[in-house]
C-alpha cells in the first residue's frame, strides 16, 4: 500500500517536465487563454467571471476546518494536464497537490474543551493562564497529498468524471492535556498522548454544466460519493480508533448573470469504528447557502453565507451543534493589488444528554455552548511578473469567553502560473493577549496543473 500510494504522489510531478509539450494541449499559461479553452469548466466553489478577463482569485488560500473537513472540496483546478491528442488519452487529465500546515484551533473548539474538562474534573476549577495556555501551546499539523484524474471529452465540456485520492496525516487534533482522576502521589496524573491521526479517502464526483432551459442562466451541479478510512495511533490508547466513513455530497450554483450567483451546499456521513466493543456509529450533517454578487464593473464582490451543521453519536443522544455566518466583501484595486474582508460569527452548542462523567454512574446531562466574531482581512500584491506578496490581520473574540480572544497576523510569498503550477509558503501568528500566550505557526501549498 505504501509503494502505491508513493506512485501516485509521484506520478505527477513525471507531467510537470513535459507540461510545455504539445501533450498538455488543453492548458494555457494565461488566464485569458485558459478560459478560452475551458468556457464551461467552472468550479462552483469559485467565484463568478467574465468570459475574456482574468478569473477572480481570492488573495487567501482555502483552509481546512476539521470541524467540517469534508464540506468543501479538497482543492480547486481549471482543468488538469490532458495527457494526449489521440484515444484513450486525450480524455484524461491528472492534476496533484501537497499541503504542509498548521494552524490553531477556533476559538468556540477552546471554550468548548474548557468547559468540558470543568465537568469531566470537578476538582479543577481550569480558570487560570497556566491552564488555557495548555490548550493553546499546540496547533494543528496537516500533511496532506491529493491526486486527481478526470474523464471528460475535450470538445465537449459539460460534463466530467472526477476520481480524487486524498491522503492525510493529523497531528494535534485532540483533547487538551489535563490531570486525570487516577495515580500520582496525589491522586492525579497528567495526560500527555500526543495524537497522529491518518485518513485515506477516495472520491468520485460527477460535474455537469448547461443552460437551464427557457431561462438560459448557467447551472453547475456536483453530485460525489466519498469513502475514508481513518485512525488514530499514539503512546496511549485514549486517542487510538478505527474509523469506516461513507460520505454523500452534492452542492449546486445558479447564475442569472455575471454579477449574480446562487450557491448551495448539502453533505452526509455515517461512520462506523469496527475496533469498538459497542456499535458506535456517528453522523454528521452540513448544509450551506451563499450568494455571489459583483459589482457593475466586476471590480467588487459581496459574498453573504450561511451554513448549519450537526454531528450524532448514535447510539448515545449526544448532539453538537454548529451555525455559522459570514460576509465577505473583495475588491480589485488595479492589476496588480485586491484585497477581501470578511466578518464572521460562530454558535455552537454541545447537548451531552448520557454523558456519565465525572465519575461514570448514572447520566449527567450537560448542555455547553461557545460563540464567537471576529473579522478576516486579506491583501495580495503582484510584485513581480507571476509572484505575489500576502498579508493578512485576523482578529477573533468569544462572545460568551474572552480567554482566548486573539489578534492574528498572516504573511506568505504565491507563485502562481495559472493551468501549471501555484506554489504558497508563510507565516501566521495568533496572539492571545488575555493568557499572554502565542502561537506561530508555518505553511506550504504546492499545487500541479491547477
Amino acid at each position: 500500500m505504501k509503494v502505491f500510494r508513493l506512485f501516485i504522489v509521484l506520478l505527477p510531478f513525471l507531467f510537470y517536465f513535459i507540461a510545455i509539450t504539445p501533450l498538455c494541449s488543453a492548458v494555457d499559461a494565461t488566464p485569458a487563454g485558459l478560459e478560452k479553452e475551458t468556457p464551461n469548466d467552472t468550479q462552483i466553489l469559485r467565484p463568478i467571471y467574465v468570459k475574456g478577463e482574468a478569473p477572480y482569485k481570492e488573495p487567501v488560500l482555502r483552509k481546512m476546518d476539521l470541524d467540517r473537513i469534508s464540506a468543501s472540496a479538497y482543492y480547486e483546478t481549471y482543468e488538469g494536464c490532458r495527457l494526449g491528442n489521440y484515444f484513450p488519452a486525450k480524455y484524461f487529465t491528472i492534476a496533484q497537490r501537497v499541503e504542509i500546515y498548521e494552524e490553531p484551533k477556533p476559538i468556540d473548539a477552546h471554550i468548548l474543551d474548557a468547559k468540558k474538562i470543568r465537568w469531566l474534573h470537578q476538582n479543577q476549577p481550569w480558570d487560570t493562564k497556566g491552564d488555557f495556555r495548555s490548550q493553546t501551546s499546540t496547533p494543528i499539523f496537516t500533511r496532506s497529498y491529493g491526486t486527481e484524474i478526470s474523464m471528460s471529452d475535450p470538445r465537449y465540456k459539460d460534463a466530467r468524471l472526477k476520481y480524487t485520492h486524498d491522503y492525510r496525516d493529523i497531528y494535534g487534533n485532540q483533547f487538551p492535556i489535563y490531570l486525570t482522576d487516577q495515580g500520582g502521589p496525589e491522586g492525579r496524573i497528567r495526560n500527555v498522548n500526543y495524537k497522529h491521526e491518518r485518513w485515506d479517502q477516495n472520491e468520485v464526483l460527477l460535474e455537469y454544466h448547461n443552460k437551464l432551459p427557457y431561462l438560459g442562466w448557467d447551472c453547475t451541479v456536483n453530485v460525489g460519493y466519498r469513502y475514508s478510512t481513518m485512525n488514530a495511533k499514539n503512546d496511549g490508547s485514549t486517542f487510538s480508533y478505527y474509523e469506516n466513513r461513507h460520505t454523500y455530497l452534492s452542492s449546486a450554483s445558479i447564475s442569472p448573470s455575471a454579477r449574480l450567483e446562487y450557491f448551495g451546499q448539502f453533505e452526509y456521513y455515517k461512520s462506523k469504528r469496527p475496533d469498538s466493543n459497542f456499535v458506535y456509529s456517528p453522523e454528521h450533517y452540513i448544509s450551506a447557502v451563499e450568494i455571489r454578487m459583483k459589482s457593475n464593473d466586476l471590480k467588487t464582490s459581496y459574498i453573504p453565507r450561511v451554513s448549519y451543521s450537526r454531528d450524532s453519536y448514535f447510539p448515545m443522544y449526544n448532539r453538537l451543534h454548529k451555525t455559522e455566518m459570514q460576509f465577505r466583501v473583495g475588491h480589485d484595486f488595479n492589476k496588480k493589488l485586491s484585497a477581501t474582508t470578511t466578518a464572521r460569527y460562530v454558535f455552537s452548542i454541545r447537548n451531552e444528554v448520557d454523558n456519565t462523567a465525572p465519575r461514570y454512574n448514572a447520566p449527567n446531562p450537560v448542555n455547553d455552548m461557545a460563540a464567537w466574531v471576529g473579522t478576516e482581512n486579506r491583501v495580495q500584491y503582484n510584485i513581480f511578473d507571476r509572484l505575489w506578496l500576502q498579508g493578512g490581520i485576523d482578529y477573533s473574540a468569544g462572545t460568551n469567553m474572552s480567554d482566548f480572544d486573539n489578534v492574528g497576523l498572516l504573511g506568505g510569498l504565491e507563485y502562481y502560473a495559472p493551468g501549471l503550477i501555484r506554489v504558497d509558503v508563510g507565516w501566521r501568528g495568533n496572539h492571545y493577549y488575555n493568557i499572554r500566550d502565542y502561537l506561530s505557526t508555518i505553511y506550504f501549498k504546492f499545487f500541479l496543473f491547477m
